[in-house]
């Protein structure tokens, strides 16, 4: 009964990060997710009908639940209910130390536990690590769910098959079982882009995209990069002192998480992880420190929260329809319904516009409309020459009102990553016909 108890209090502690902590809805990659997962309900095909960057099976996943109630809330639980089981499985692994790691991702404003596909593979490194820990004879079950990490995320999915491969590599038999293990569901995943004609846009999304996402998102040298190759460094000294563990192997490898974008949201990600290869080092009052850690992560949360009340002054999105029960900045909010208001005077407009703030995603899903290559209109994120690709796209339309989100357009920060050359087309080739705040509206005969 304790047990079952604390699992409940896990879990809503849970659902308050996800929907306290100020990020779920202003956080975009969260979003933009929740926006993947609300398209597959509606029948929509990756890759074919809107634009990813990665492999599919985090929306997928996380459409389930959405069939029963699409609300963005939903799509929190769901995230929720993943975080329990998480953090259940690094229980097994390390004990009651594992509250470190949860303090460590609560200290990087919990942007380990982001609802992003990020986490998905996340998820299936921690699992993996489990069954290295506690079933490392299930070959077959290892190397399935390093496809489901392929399918996750396959810049790194596909690095997480070389412990094996380094660790076994005389062990024919068992390299082979989990080779087979890992092709089923990537077999099974070809056959659903056979079926639908989407192999080649997923080919040019998620792989040959890779060449212009690089180019225009690559990070400067920053203390990101400064301290994750200190810390890349640590892991190496730790895999090579205890190479009989597999599970270092796993962990070194997560510094794929952070190429090429090397950001604080993906920084917080690799720190967890550089954490967690940590733990086993620590041997001595393992269970103090497992205590203490998680009355700290309670004393964190609380503290947090409160900051991010007194900043943002959070309010429900009632008016929002799919995100009644979530929570945005009082700012965010208002100005998200008198955007509304002027989108809904045109009819199935095009808005090209950048972040979730100004609430293009949440406009377009709330009035379930189809979710397009327009949806995330950003450099590297529609394959090869995409700009151009996009440009013959909006040349294709006819008799669309076309709304320019000039603020996103003006913006010379170095992460806003809007692709301005698409703008560019639309301002010079089409005729302006009115304009509201920041916004631009240009017709197309």
């Amino acid at each position: 009964m304790k047990k079952i108890f604390f699992i409940i209090f896990f879990f809503l502690l849970m659902l308050a990060i996800t929907l306290f902590s100020g990020i779920s809805c202003s956080y975009g990659d969260s979003i933009n997710n929740y926006m993947f997962s609300h398209a597959i309900i509606m029948g929509e095909i990756p890759y074919l009908d809107f634009n990813m960057i990665s492999t599919p099976f985090y929306p997928f996943l996380m459409s389930l639940g959405l069939f029963l109630w699409d609300n963005h809330l939903m799509f929190m639980i769901e995230q929720s209910i993943l975080l329990t089981v998480f953090f259940y499985l690094l229980y097994k692994i390390y004990g009651k130390k594992c509250s470190i790691s949860l303090l460590v991702g609560c200290l990087f404003i919990f942007f380990a536990f982001n609802a992003t596909y990020n986490f998905g593979v996340l998820f299936c490194i921690v699992l993996l690590l489990y069954l290295e820990e506690k079933h490392k004879d299930k070959d077959y079950l290892i190397g399935f769910v390093i496809g489901i990490s392929i399918l996750c995320k396959q810049t790194v999915g596909l690095f997480l098959f070389l412990p094996s491969l380094i660790f076994y590599w005389k062990d024919k038999k068992k390299l082979w079982k989990r080779l087979v293990g890992m092709i089923i569901p990537c077999f099974l995943f070809f056959i659903y882009l056979f079926i639908h004609k989407a192999i080649y846009p997923f080919i040019n999304l998620c792989f040959l995209g890779l060449f212009d996402f690089s180019s225009k998102n690559t990070s400067s040298l920053s203390w990101y990069v400064v301290v994750g190759i200190i810390m890349f460094v640590i892991q190496m000294l730790i895999t090579i002192k205890r190479r009989k563990d597999i599970k270092n192997y796993y962990l070194l490898f997560t510094f794929i998480l952070i190429i090429p974008i090397f950001d604080f949201p993906h920084f917080a990600i690799y720190i967890f992880c550089f954490v967690l290869q940590l733990l086993p080092l620590l041997t001595v009052y393992e269970d103090y420190f497992g205590r203490l850690a998680f009355v700290l992560t309670i004393v964190v949360c609380t503290l947090l929260f409160s900051v991010f009340g007194y900043l943002v002054q959070p309010v429900l999105a009632t008016k929002i329809d799919k995100f009644q029960y979530s929570i945005f900045s009082s700012n965010d909010y208002q100005k998200m319904l008198s955007n509304f208001q002027f989108f809904d005077k045109y009819n199935h407009p095009l808005i090209l516009s950048y972040g979730v703030t100004q609430g293009l995603v949440q406009y377009d899903i709330s009035r379930d409309n189809p979710i397009t290559y327009f949806d995330i209109l950003m450099y590297g994120n529609y394959g090869y020459r995409g700009s151009y690709k996009m440009i013959e796209k909006i040349k294709k339309i006819k008799d669309t009102y076309i709304i320019v989100n000039m603020a996103s357009y003006r913006d010379k920060s170095s992460n806003n990553q809007f692709d301005k050359t698409v703008v560019d087309y639309v301002r010079n080739n089409y005729q302006k016909i009115s304009e509201w705040r920041y916004f631009e509206v240009y017709c197309k005969n």
